[in-house]
């Protein structure tokens, strides 16, 4: 059995930019999931949650499908809102779909007859409906892009996503599962995203929150160093210990800002 090889971040960013557009963009986002910085110039890291636009998201996807192309050994899910978005991806999924062991489209709409190993699979479930998702399981890389609708767009190069990719073996093992078992009617949402989710916007709280801690509390000892007697050492152990009740504070929320979403069946 071939050895499963890790796929660095570096690599798989570096053939995102080969599709990429000059004019396309990708946004960090902050602890509300609002667009912060952009963060095509600073560098992206798998598992954090970025705002891509249209363009973005399809570099990503074709990135990966080329992943996929050259592993050629393992199997490809994709969801695509609408089989009307499949149009002009078609020639790389018929090259998928003779070089792979599975393929699966999944999108609402005029459904398509098979294709080699290509299947259509018509979506009746309203929590695919706004994903944008390429998940790629193979014998020597595993990649996943998975992304929501951020805005009320209709049309595709007006839409911006929200979303993550990783590496991750077993994180896009448990996203593959989510998927099939809300195609199987067992499952109501895709609940591994709305972990990853809550967990990314929980670290970028914790870290916003050190941050601005770290910021009082040097600002508290510029005063200390300057203000002399109007700054006594009292006032200064006051304000630490505001700024540690702030951090206490933080700790006791984290269960919940870091919760799983429940698991929804239908019975």
């Amino acid at each position: 059995m071939p050895k499963k090889k890790s796929l660095s971040n570096e690599e798989f960013l570096r053939r995102v930019r080969d599709y990429l557009p000059m004019d396309a963009a990708v946004w960090n986002t902050d602890e509300r999931g609002k667009p912060c910085s952009c963060a095509i110039s600073g560098g992206m890291e798998e598992n954090r949650v970025y705002l891509f636009d249209a363009e973005a998201v399809a570099s990503a996807s074709h990135a990966i499908e080329e992943l996929a192309l050259e592993d050629a050994n393992g199997s490809l899910l994709a969801t695509m809102q609408d089989f009307k978005h499949f149009e002009p991806h078609r020639e790389r999924y018929w090259q998928l779909a003779a070089t792979l062991n599975r393929v699966r489209v999944v999108a609402k709409g005029r459904i398509r007859p098979p294709h080699d190993h290509l299947k259509f699979i018509l979506n009746a479930h309203g929590a695919i409906a706004p994903f944008w998702t390429v998940l790629y399981e193979g014998a020597q890389i595993q990649a996943l892009l998975i992304c929501r609708q951020a805005n009320d767009a209709e049309v595709f190069e007006h839409k911006r996503f929200a979303g993550f990719y990783t590496f991750s073996t077993d994180l896009i093992a448990r996203v593959r599962r989510d998927i099939e078992q809300i195609l199987a009617g067992r499952r109501r949402r895709l609940a591994e995203f709305e972990r990853m989710i809550a967990l990314d916007r929980a670290a970028k709280q914790i870290h916003a929150s050190f941050d601005h801690e770290r910021k009082a509390v040097e600002a508290a000892i510029r005063r200390l160093q300057t203000d002399g007697p109007r700054y006594p050492t009292r006032r200064f152990a006051a304000d630490l210990e505001k700024s540690l009740n702030r951090l206490r504070l933080l700790n006791a929320m984290l269960p919940d800002l870091i919760e799983s979403p429940s698991q929804s069946t239908v019975a």
